[in-house]
């Protein structure tokens, strides 16, 4: 049995469901959430502030690998921040860690996602601080569009479709591009990232399928994983 320890905005058994229909028999999570109400940088900081605590709750558990997960908590306060979050995890625990933005850009770098379009259900401005991240890492997003939600409930009530009509249309504007990046737990969207590769033809990476990806990495587990999108079918 393996255990990753996941801490996540907003996290819930529901939002677990997608996760566990990706992850191999025999690993469990363990998760920590951190509860941001809207998404404003008064909650992103206090959530920020409470980080620590959950780090330290999680690190009493045997865990084999540690996830953070939440781009616009991630993203806020600036590029490379993820880099100071698992340099604070480093500090409390020896645990491998990673964190969903660095799984991402890792992600885009296996596929040779360079020019992307980038489909999500956040409002413009976070959207925005997104686009900065990923440049950052050297990922050029060319285009994107949100459907404006304010919080994650309002994205767990959207229907996979929401994901699929959004990626297509902005594929139909941008043919030249290498790839899609889909942000957010909240936005159920697994089921619907094999019908955009096949139709589409170009690699998508999502929030899930990136961390999912990253932690099997991590953990030495190399089974390719059917069903999911490219990325999942080539563990590296």
């Amino acid at each position: 049995m393996k255990l990753i320890g996941l801490i996540s905005p907003n996290l819930s058994e529901n939002t677990l469901v997608d996760v566990y229909k990706i992850l191999p028999e025999g690993i469990r999570i363990e998760g920590r959430a951190l509860n941001v109400g809207k998404y404003t940088d008064d909650e992103f900081h206090r959530a920020e502030q409470a980080f620590s605590d959950l780090v330290r709750d999680l690190a009493q558990r045997p865990l084999d690998f540690l996830m953070v997960t939440g781009e616009l908590f991630l993203s806020y306060k600036g590029p490379g921040s993820d880099r100071q979050i698992l340099d604070l995890v480093k500090k409390i625990t020896p645990v491998p860690a990673s964190t969903v933005l660095t799984a991402v850009v890792r992600a885009c770098q296996a596929l040779g996602l360079k020019r992307v379009v980038m489909a999500t259900p956040f409002p413009e401005d976070q959207d925005e601080r997104l686009v900065r991240f990923l440049a950052h890492d050297g990922i050029e997003v060319v285009a994107f569009r949100g459907l404006g939600c304010p919080n994650s409930e309002v994205i767990w009530n959207l229907s996979p479709e929401t994901g699929y009509d959004l990626t297509t249309a902005l594929l139909r504007e941008h043919p030249d591009v290498d790839g899609v990046y889909m942000p957010c737990n909240k936005w159920r969207i697994v089921s619907v990232v094999d019908r955009i590769e096949n139709e589409s033809n170009k690699p998508v990476v999502t929030n899930t399928q990136a961390w999912v990806w990253e932690a099997l990495q991590a953990m030495g587990i190399k089974n390719p994983i059917m069903g999911y999108g490219r990325l999942l079918n080539n563990i590296y």
